[in-house]
């Protein structure tokens, strides 16, 4: 028995929770570390626009650390089963502190009157008191709980200064200071949450709700009760609820959710569909292949959330500086009240005043929240738009990069052969040897042949009767045609057969460069048909694009021959190409490149070029409406095969790497001017709370404008 609860004591476990009552990231950090130094506790993770708290650890439980989350002043639900709970308390707190505000202004207003009205002034202090305790009883409770941690923090440095304003007679500035500093946290709550609620309204794209057929009867059952199998209808103009395929009815539906695409695309029987989408104006038939849990939509949204998790580079960098940042300006504070009375004689309550300045600017916040606000918003706008992007760090980087690598078959191209050309010998016309080929292709079950018949279906010819097929895997196909043996295939077969000897149409496949499909009989060569694979049309146009944008250097990988890999990759317009190329061979390329290169991309189907993508700077993947392996592989996943979200995620990125720069640099200079003003005695009080509540406000803005680019 000792043994089974020593052995669950060591798994390791992770908690997620709700985190109520946070003001702004300072809060986060505070209690990231607060929540790290918990014994067993090996990571934690605090994401303040979203309040997830995240921990891993062994030997932890849900119940300790919400009561340390308690201890740090704040309150703690679980995550799983309360994120709407959460949100409606979040909604009700504003109002609250709304209410809370505005009386706490009022009795401000008539406490600052009576204060300088004679015989009243007693009066008009108790109104002051009685707004301050209104409108910062709760800031004055968490700055208790910091100083009781020893982890100084804004609630702690704003009630600090409110006391000694109070101590130094400026009750009316005391009062002002905490009623500006409330109304900065209420405008940041409402902010934040139109931010959060943008990614918030990816969980809300799928129904709740389906229809399913059970024991002969549809019936109505929530999501989670559906099951692998279970056959769901779909009316037209309802979303569709499930991942399955179709097995009846005839619809377009728009997979704009998913994929970003705009344009609904046709779905019969057989076809896959997905959580999230729209019907258009068919029935649906559709029979469940995932579970709930494991449904693309919510694939893509808890990727979503596991990226706003992850730290950017500059909000490291950020969280660091204001970690050492918030102390020294306490610390200056402190000499700056007693080092110019005890050695100068100067003023006491003059130079506690500016200290109590300096304490208010040391607030952290428009420092701290200059960088999420901004990744936030990049990942959840890239996310609408059909490009999952796995993390801060990729939206940072992406604009940095200077070589692009692109897989050929299913990225450059389509990945479906098509007919490119037709030749006919012997007085044969090419409609002659399209119709010879796609009636013996159609008894058999290649690609090659699948695009020679369909090649015919489209130029509306009709197809011959053929007997004794025969199929000669490798090489190609045989059958008896109006009487005389007819064969299709690749050259070596002919070759084999003794009456076409190599070389004799050798020019004419150099000259195409394509896959060659020759028509003949056991004698002689009848026609060739030459095969291609389609370059997507904006391929291109997206070589151009990122040339223009500052990428030095494009090349193309695949797996084919020389020959075919040069005409391609000429007709794109990429740098160089590299040919023959083994998927191991591809990750020693991107490995040779980024010795070339600073750094990387490597764009590729995502299933065989899983290991060059992995071994890039940052692997993109094609085609991750039908890959789940481009999911968990890439670092940025396009959920259509649409090449042109390459260059507008580089144009986000860009932008978003700007919007940061400048909220750091807003944050940290106006800081700066706001330290030399206070210390100087020019900057009040009052001043630079509305100092740090408008830098706060104007660095979540600009954070948003990231949310906009289309």
């Amino acid at each position: 028995m000792t043994s089974k609860q020593d052995n669950k004591q060591n798994l390791s476990c992770k908690i997620s929770l709700g985190i109520q009552g946070m003001d702004c990231p300072d809060c986060a950090m505070k209690l990231e570390k607060g929540i790290s130094g918990m014994p067993g506790v090996d990571s934690v993770n605090v994401d303040f626009i979203s309040g997830k708290m995240t921990a891993i650890g062994t030997g932890i439980s849900e119940s300790d650390i919400a009561g340390e989350v308690k201890s740090l002043g704040y309150r703690a639900v679980s995550y799983g089963e309360s994120v709407v709970d959460k949100d409606e308390i979040d909604r009700k707190t504003r109002k609250r502190q709304l209410i809370e505000v505005v009386a706490a202004g009022i009795l401000a207003i008539a406490g600052g009157i009576l204060l300088h009205t004679e015989g009243f002034s007693l009066i008009g202090k108790i109104l002051i008191l009685s707004g301050i305790v209104i409108s910062g009883n709760n800031i004055g409770r968490k700055g208790y709980l910091a100083l009781r941690k020893l982890r100084l923090d804004m609630n702690f440095l704003m009630s600090a200064a409110v006391i000694g304003a109070i101590l130094i007679g400026e009750w009316l500035e005391g009062g002002v200071v905490i009623i500006l500093f409330a109304i900065a946290q209420l405008l940041e709550s409402y902010s934040l949450a139109r931010s959060n609620r943008a990614v918030k309204s990816l969980m809300d794209l799928s129904p709740k709700k389906a229809v399913v057929k059970r024991n002969g009867e549809e019936i109505i059952i929530d999501i989670q009760e559906i099951i692998i199998g279970d056959i769901v209808s779909v009316k037209p103009g309802e979303q569709i609820p499930v991942d399955g395929n179709v097995t009846g009815g005839f619809s377009s539906v728009n997979q704009a959710t998913i994929t970003g695409e705009s344009i609904p695309v046709s779905k019969k029987a057989g076809d896959p569909v997905y959580a999230g989408t729209i019907n258009g104006d068919g029935f649906l038939e559709i029979k469940t292949l995932k579970n709930p849990d494991d449904f693309k939509l919510s694939r893509i949204v808890r990727l979503v959330e596991e990226a706003r998790a992850k730290r950017a580079p500059s909000q490291s960098f950020v969280d660091k500086f204001a970690a050492i940042y918030t102390p020294i300006v306490t610390v200056l504070a402190v000499l700056v009240a007693i080092i110019p009375p005890l050695l100068f004689n100067a003023l006491w309550i003059e130079w506690i005043y500016r200290a109590l300045a300096l304490l208010v600017i040391a607030c952290p916040c428009a420092l701290v929240i200059s960088t999420p606000v901004t990744v936030v918003s990049a990942l959840t706008n890239a996310a609408r738009n059909g490009v999952l992007i796995k993390g801060g760090i990729f939206i940072e980087n992406l604009h940095k990069i200077r070589s692009v690598a692109f897989d050929k078959t299913g990225t450059i191209t389509r990945g479906v052969l098509s007919v490119h050309k037709i030749i006919g010998l012997d007085n044969k016309s090419e409609e002659e040897i399209l119709r010879i080929a796609a009636s013996i292709e159609k008894m058999s079950q290649h690609p090659i042949g699948d695009a020679i018949v369909r090649y015919a279906e489209e130029k509306g010819i009709s197809l011959m009767p053929v007997q004794e097929f025969r199929s000669m895997p490798g090489k190609g196909a045989c059958g008896i045609v109006d009487g005389i043996e007819i064969c299709v295939g690749s050259p070596s077969l002919f070759e084999g057969f003794g009456a076409i000897k190599e070389g004799d149409f050798q020019s004419e496949i150099e000259k195409e460069a394509r896959t060659v499909v020759v028509l003949g009989s056991k004698e002689k060569a009848l026609g060739f048909i030459f095969i291609s694979d389609t370059i997507r049309p904006e391929s291109i146009a997206v070589v151009r694009q990122l040339m223009s944008l500052g990428v030095a250097n494009t090349v193309m990988v695949t797996g084919d021959n020389d020959r075919i890999a040069a005409e391609v990759g000429k007709e794109v317009g990429v740098d160089e190409t590299r040919a023959d190329l083994m998927p191991e061979d591809k990750v020693g390329f991107i490995e040779n490149l980024k010795n070339r290169h600073d750094s990387v991309v490597m764009i590729g189907d995502g299933v065989n070029d899983a290991p060059a993508l992995a071994a890039s700077d940052i692997g993109i993947a094609m085609g991750a409406i039908g890959s789940d392996v481009a999911l968990e592989t890439a670092d940025i996943a396009l959920m259509s095969d649409d090449l042109s979200r390459i260059p507008w995620a580089y144009r986000l990125s860009k932008k978003a790497y700007q919007i940061i720069i400048a909220n750091i640099v807003m944050a940290i200079g106006i800081k700066a001017v706001f330290i030399g003003l206070a210390s100087a005695g020019l900057a009040t009080l009052w001043m630079a709370v509305f100092a740090d509540m408008g830098v706060s406000l104007m660095v979540i803005i600009n954070g948003m404008r990231a949310l906009k680019l289309r």
